[in-house]
């Protein structure tokens, strides 16, 4: 077993593989860490730049494994895939277009060491000079999904929070297993929902998420060749996070939300938002049922808890 495996799903550009790669040996190269890379790349075939790019990491014996799909994948099952070859005892996940900022490894170490984290989240900055973007603000009954604070909790060390972007982060891969990843591979279908399965299903199940506030990564969101929140499947997506996480009272809230907000951007659809609810409640019904046997609190006992210590709301 290796000390950390860094998994990267990769579509599109070279270039964004290139230099997350690169950021993050560039941060190793004096290390002693004992690491490996997975590559998940799908959707396409790969160009000669990608290919290249894996022939010289092949080459330096970082690469552990690379795994293709002609199919377009979703990040979360992309990584479910990539965590499933990794077999370091810490799994770092980036999207391809992140870099780490200095010290990255070193100082994510070192709090898995000293504090008892289970899954640890970076800041984010999406341009050079702009702002930094912490933990999430959760807004669960609006449409069970969040948006980043630009305050710390505390700004010198790491803190517990609710929930966290997830262009990059780790997690004890114990504790991955024992949680099931982001669930069953049907779950998810697209864009949306994932970050509020992981983080707070494991909340629920009580494993510890932490952001530290100085530990950092650099994210480019530029042009997405999909369409993200204007889709049937980012809907039902968040709803079935609603239902996996709360069960359904909360499912109900977020359908209620998107039938009556008139707030929400959506695509013209031959479906309605009713027609949505009920595919999400089929698709997660069994997952939600197991996740409330196993989980050791309600999702109103655990955000009321966040609520009073002032935590990541």
């Amino acid at each position: 077993m290796s000390d950390i495996s860094i998994i990267i799903p990769h579509r599109g550009n070279a270039l964004g593989l290139w230099a997350t790669i690169h950021s993050c040996e560039n941060d190793l190269q004096r290390s002693s860490l004992d690491y490996n890379y997975v590559i998940v790349s799908n959707g396409e075939e790969l160009g000669p730049e990608t290919s290249a790019i894996l022939k010289s990491l092949g080459n330096s014996g970082r690469l552990l494994k690379h795994e293709h799909s002609d199919e377009s994948l979703s990040p979360p099952k992309a990584r479910e895939i990539g965590a499933q070859i990794a077999d370091g005892a810490l799994l770092f996940f980036f999207d391809n277009h992140c870099l780490v900022a200095s010290q990255y490894f070193d100082r994510a170490i070192l709090d898995f060491e000293n504090r008892d984290i289970d899954i640890l989240h970076a800041t984010t900055q999406f341009y050079t000079g702009g702002e930094t973007n912490y933990h999430y603000r959760l807004k669960l009954d609006y449409n069970f999904w969040a948006e980043y604070s630009t305050y710390p909790t505390m700004p010198h060390k790491p803190y517990q929070i609710a929930a966290c972007g997830h262009g990059a982060f780790a997690v004890r891969k114990s504790v991955w297993n024992d949680i099931g990843g982001y669930g069953p591979s049907s779950l998810l279908r697209g864009y949306g929902g994932e970050e509020m399965i992981f983080n707070l299903k494991a909340g629920l199940l009580g494993k510890k998420t932490f952001l530290d506030p100085k530990l950092g990564h650099y994210h480019f969101n530029g042009f997405r060749g999909y369409l993200r929140h204007y889709t049937d499947e980012y809907y039902t997506n968040l709803m079935v996070s609603a239902h996996v996480i709360g069960g359904e009272k909360w499912l109900y809230k977020v359908y209620e939300s998107f039938s009556t907000g008139g707030k929400h951007l959506r695509m013209k659809s031959e479906r309605s938002m009713y027609d949505l609810m009920v595919d999400a409640y089929e698709r997660s019904k069994e997952y939600a049922q197991d996740v409330a046997s196993r989980a050791s609190e309600s999702l109103d006992e655990m955000l009321l808890r966040y609520r009073i210590s002032d935590v990541a709301m």
